[in-house]
């Protein structure tokens, strides 16, 4: 339960509670003899029996009067005691006593703190877990990014501005999540036009193959028979015109030059179907695109993603009529 819930407080008046004991938790860093959790609750008490008639909600200002009654929040460390940070540079026993402190702030944090926090530690926990365990790493960043992006979402619900902190906490899983989705939408067409290129020259040497007569040649200490290469083929066998040789005959040039020219034609025509594709449906489906890469997005323009679609389209229509002409000159149809 929110100190917005039980206090009553308004949702800023609720974020700067939040902060300062967000502070007074800080400060009592290191300190083994006082229990966070029971300064806390005597803080919400406090501010509970004096906000007890005040109207609801609380404003701000109203929980500032009462907060300043209370003091800085380093007044709650023992009579004396300096705050952690003046500690560290005392030496390393001291500096290994504020790392074991910081430990049982972020447990403590885990286990009783808010909600906003304990998502995030517990994401980074995790995401940390799967950097160090490798094998693990992929069902670690899985659970890690749902973590996130629920304490993203708690975070939005109460209105509470993400700090440097949490960032920190949150965002290397959800960014390298959404690295790899942006990074799959923009290498998977050259993955298809790479795959295909190469099944097309293997289809072609095993058409050319079987015209020749499947030729072979006689290799290592046995001289065992092997089916000869592309190249030996085309070079021994010149009369034999394959699919392919009708295809890169339309285009000018020598071979190599037709195969280029082929080639980038292809490309051309995977391009505007995936991204015709891509595009309509993401302008479509905004809301859906935004949520993918949250919240590094969220002023993606779904109608200008639909326009590009849609004129990736029209021009693929455009690229397939230029296609089939070409087929057609080829005698391929």
């Amino acid at each position: 339960m929110t100190a917005e819930h039980t206090l009553g407080l308004a949702p800023d008046a609720a974020v700067r509670f939040e902060e300062y004991l967000a502070q007074v938790r800080r400060a009592l860093v290191g300190v083994p003899d006082v229990s966070p959790a029971e300064i806390e609750a005597d803080i919400r008490e406090h501010v509970e029996n004096e906000l007890r008639t005040a109207a609801r909600p609380v404003e701000p200002f109203v929980l500032e009067a009462v907060l300043k009654c209370l003091g800085p929040p380093t007044q709650w460390l023992p009579p004396g005691r300096p705050a952690v940070t003046a500690q560290v540079s005392a030496g390393f026993s001291t500096l290994g006593q504020y790392l074991k402190a910081r430990w049982r702030g972020a447990r403590d944090a885990v286990w009783r703190g808010p909600e906003d926090w304990r998502l995030a530690y517990l994401s980074f926990g995790i995401f940390a877990f799967g950097v160090l365990a490798l094998p693990l790493f992929p069902l670690c960043l899985i659970v890690s990014y749902f973590l996130s992006r629920a304490g993203l979402a708690v975070a939005a619900e109460r209105g509470i501005a993400l700090d440097a902190g949490r960032k920190w906490l949150l965002y290397p899983p959800i960014v390298l999540v959404s690295l790899v989705l942006v990074l799959v939408v923009i290498v998977k067409p050259i993955g298809i036009i790479a795959l295909t290129i190469a099944e097309v020259d293997r289809a072609d040497y095993h058409e050319r193959w079987e015209r020749a007569g499947r030729p072979a040649q006689a290799v290592g200490v046995h001289r065992h028979m092997v089916p000869i290469g592309n190249a030996t083929v085309m070079e021994r066998f010149p009369h034999i015109v394959t699919r392919l040789d009708q295809w890169l005959g339309v285009f000018p040039g020598t071979r190599p030059v037709r195969e280029v020219s082929a080639g980038a034609f292809f490309a051309a025509g995977v391009m505007l179907l995936w991204w015709g594709v891509v595009g309509c449906v993401a302008g479509t489906f905004a809301g859906f695109a935004r949520g993918l890469v949250f919240p590094f997005a969220q002023r993606f323009p779904g109608r200008r993603a639909s326009w590009v679609g849609t004129a990736c389209l029209v021009l693929l229509a455009v690229w397939g009529a230029a296609a089939y002409r070409l087929a057609e000159a080829a005698g391929l149809v």
